[in-house]
């Protein structure tokens, strides 16, 4: 029973919550930059269109 209660104080304690939050912000930081990239490669896309040559 000792090991349990180990485990349940270790999840309470503030390192672990430290390091739980910060885990978190790292994840949400890749996912917002490869969310960046694909919205600057459609820019790029945009800019790069051909003008119609005039008649």
């Amino acid at each position: 029973m000792k090991r349990d209660y180990f485990i349940i104080e270790f999840i309470k304690s503030g390192p672990f919550i430290l390091l739980l939050i910060l885990a978190i912000l790292i994840l949400a930081g890749i996912l917002i930059s490869n969310r960046h990239e694909k919205a600057v490669q459609m820019k790029e896309d945009i800019l790069y269109i051909a003008p119609k040559p005039k008649n």
